[in-house]
């Protein structure tokens, strides 16, 4: 059956887990398995659920997908021993594509990318103790209005002339 499927070109080459029926991946679930593919624990739940929902909206193999590569999650793993296990079930796009939607805060490409967290998007992480996310003021609205903030600036130094500036003329 399936040669005469491969002939008429509606059987494919297809991950393991295609043939299988895998429960849909809760709100939860998702929040657990963004945690363990981009090796950050302190990720917000209400970021995970608009994620989750975007890629939903995109993507109608998503939730199966994301369910199978929870599964895959172990304790102590690390991110790339998750994504090793991704690739070998044919669900490396998958993990790849949710890090890219925690770091860049969108789902998708091109016309159909769906913004779903701007400031909150991972790649602002790492400079957050001095800069916050490009087009955001990080003193709020009207931020131009508040008293400036009391310059400690410290006194001038005094020049001091090197000694060797009034030799040099001497001998010239």
């Amino acid at each position: 059956m399936a040669a005469a499927l491969s002939q008429v070109g509606l059987f494919t080459a297809a991950p393991r887990y295609v043939f299988a029926q895998q429960p849909d991946l809760d709100s939860k679930g998702f929040l657990a398995l963004s945690q363990a593919v981009t090796g950050n624990a302190n990720l917000d739940p209400t970021t995970a659920s608009r994620i989750a929902d975007a890629f939903r909206r995109a993507d109608a193999g998503f939730a199966e997908r994301a369910a199978v590569l929870a599964q895959r999650v172990r304790a102590g793993q690390t991110s790339a021993q998750l994504l090793a296990a991704a690739d070998r079930i044919g669900l490396r796009d998958t993990a790849l594509a949710i890090v890219a939607a925690w770091y860049t805060g969108t789902v998708g490409h091109g016309q159909k990318a769906v913004m779903v967290a701007y400031a909150d998007a991972l790649m602002y992480d790492t400079v957050n103790d001095g800069m916050s996310a490009p087009t955001y003021c990080s003193n709020g609205p009207l931020w131009w209005t508040a008293e400036p903030p009391s310059a400690a600036v410290a006194p001038p130094r005094k020049t001091i002339t090197p000694a060797t500036a009034s030799h040099s003329q001497e001998h010239a």
